[in-house]
């Protein structure tokens, strides 16, 4: 296996295996046995489980936080629009759905203890809070929704809704009941449409 190739898979493994099991519960031997890497490549490209985790966070996680959260609309497009396809696109996501939000599931597992990964964590959730009330206050000029629309702390709402959302067992997950839960949190946008 080459280096980079061993590199980009140390980091896919290590998103899965973080994402379904945890950062406290994923070991760097299940990594290495799952990636098929002996572990010279890996203190060869990270120099400790930390180190790994938080490229992994930077280089996976995130690209796929902004593959779930779609806050840009296209030419066109009405915001309401933009946001029902992307929790139409979110309830199509089988890991999603089951397993939760990564960046959620990280930041109520690693911020309280460790300052690295929670400046890290908070700077994408703050970021993704930003798009979303950026295209609120889009909505709101552009006539879409009436002058009530706080976009920041509707944002945080819809934000931390859906976190909850999806937090949920995956027993009570599914894609039905995902798209029935996000409904009330749409309707509640609705009622400030212009």
């Amino acid at each position: 296996m080459k280096k980079t190739n061993a590199r980009e898979t140390l980091l896919d493994v290590t998103f899965e295996e973080v994402y379904i099991h945890g950062y406290a519960a994923t070991s760097i031997d299940a990594i290495l046995k799952k990636a098929g890497v002996p572990k010279g490549s890996l203190y060869h490209h990270f120099g400790s489980k930390k180190s790994l985790v938080l490229a992994m966070i930077r280089e996976r996680l995130f690209v796929k936080i902004d593959q779930f959260f779609i806050f840009e609309k296209k030419e066109n497009e009405s915001v309401m629009r933009r946001i029902r396809s992307t929790y139409a696109a979110m309830a199509k996501n089988r890991p999603l759905i089951t397993y939760g939000c990564p960046l959620y599931r990280l930041m109520v597992e690693l911020s309280p203890v460790d300052r690295e990964f929670d400046i890290l964590l908070l700077e994408k959730y703050e970021q993704q809070h930003h798009k979303l009330a950026l295209l609120l206050r889009e909505g709101i000029e552009e006539g879409e929704f009436n002058t009530n629309l706080e976009p920041e702390s509707f944002a945080r709402y819809l934000l931390s809704a859906t976190w909850g959302i999806l937090s949920l067992s995956p027993t009570l997950s599914s894609p039905a009941s995902f798209l029935e839960q996000s409904a009330f949190l749409l309707k509640q946008l609705e009622s400030y449409r212009a």
